[in-house]
């Protein structure tokens, strides 16, 4: 049987044959398979492979393919799945990361500068890709990739209203990254996709039939499995509107919503047990949260848990900064500080245990901020900069933008 097209090809010679006759081609061709060759790729930090993108057009077609680059992103986060925390300074996004399970500094990844970057700027993270929503512009950040794409926004019409906050969203199956957003008009309402490609193609597409009337009313967004969930309020008749979680799922751009387990006041959406979940964070009179699980949405039936957070021995002050940041592939419910300090705890809960472990992140990310970056200048010592964000499950994303 013959061997596939496209080998390495790798020449050796003896050191007698090189001393006796240099111009006679006497050299042997060994062979290393795609396959051992594209193993050995996936081993490799993803910096290099961005370098050995330029050794052939075999090892570009064959890194940049899909197949590819969905294998990477899975063995980066089985391997060592790690944490983002991301800083904003003025009109520059820090980016920084650390493994999940150990005590470690954090490594810069990089900065990128958007010039809306706000305070009512919405940020969102999606499998490695960051999503950065202005009042002006919208962009995606591969950190990893040090490369963006900005994305058009929709204009505006006399007859229709668009909603801020976009959902961020990723097809496992067909590897592509989905921007969402609402357009209500007067008696209806459309979805507008924008659809990224592994090759950095942007494709955008209007959906209208089989959609509710219905806008987009929090920050509660969240894609899980790929079926896109965000809160609205929707119109069910002349007068009556229901506020009520939507779904849309990528692939077959079918529209549902989903009643609201009763008494429930939704502060994230998560994946938890595999399942769409509700979780809201409360901080008196003791650190708790709630869980609305979903049990089955066609019958809108939900099942609730309540948990006290452990954190009796965490000083106060600390305490009461602490925020929810979403739930790692272990299971663990992560809470860190709203805003940066020269010191701080990454709180791990887990709910089967009912148990709770605290990673002190200390000194290096301050020396990191105050001196390679300047990012601690004239804040004072105690904190450098407000708005912090935790993102459990990073990887590296060798998409390119």
């Amino acid at each position: 049987m013959k061997e596939k097209t496209g080998k390495i090809k790798r020449r050796t010679q003896s050191s007698s044959t090189m001393s006796s006759s240099r111009d006679k081609d006497t050299s042997q061709s060994q062979y290393i398979p795609l396959e051992l060759t594209i193993e050995i790729l996936l081993r490799l930090p993803a910096r290099s492979m961005v370098r050995f993108r330029s050794v052939s057009k075999l090892w570009s077609a064959t890194t940049t393919s899909q197949e590819f680059l969905n294998s990477f992103s899975t063995r980066s986060l089985s391997l060592q799945p790690s944490v983002l925390l991301t800083v904003r300074k003025k009109d520059t996004l820090f980016v920084f990361s650390s493994p999940l399970n150990k005590t470690s500094p954090f490594s810069c990844l990089g900065s990128y500068r958007f010039r809306d970057l706000r305070i009512s700027c919405h940020q969102h993270y999606m499998h490695g890709l960051i999503f950065l929503e202005g009042s002006k512009q919208l962009a995606i950040w591969n950190p990893t990739m040090k490369r963006s794409i900005t994305i058009p926004k929709p204009k505006a019409s006399a007859e229709g209203r668009y909603y801020k906050e976009c959902i961020f969203g990723y097809d496992l199956i067909e590897g592509n990254y989905i921007v969402l957003r609402i357009c209500e008009f007067r008696d209806y309402s459309k979805i507008f996709i924008f659809t990224l490609g592994a090759q950095g193609q942007l494709l955008r597409k209007i959906i209208k039939n089989g959609v509710p009337q219905h806008r987009r009313t929090n920050h509660c967004g969240k894609c899980i499995n790929g079926v896109m969930y965000y809160e609205a309020l929707v119109h069910l008749g002349v007068g009556n509107v229901e506020r009520r979680i939507m779904s849309f799922d990528i692939r077959s751009k079918k529209v549902n919503s989903i009643k609201y387990p009763n008494t429930c006041v939704c502060d994230h959406l998560v994946l938890y047990e595999g399942r769409l979940t509700i979780v809201t964070f409360k901080y008196l009179p003791t650190p708790s949260i709630d869980l609305w699980i979903l049990k089955n949405e066609d019958r809108h039936e939900w099942t609730h848990k309540g948990f006290v957070l452990p954190l009796a021995d965490m000083d106060p002050i600390q305490r009461q900064d602490l925020r929810f940041c979403g739930v790692s592939d272990a299971g663990e419910f992560i809470f860190a500080p709203w805003r940066l300090s020269e010191s701080f705890y990454i709180v791990y809960f887990d709910l089967r245990i009912n148990g709770i472990r605290e990673v002190l992140c200390e000194g290096s990310l301050g020396k990191e901020f105050g001196c390679g970056n300047g990012l601690g200048l004239g804040l004072g010592k105690e904190y450098m900069y407000t708005l912090m964000r935790v993102y459990p499950n990073h990887i590296e994303s060798l998409v390119a933008l």
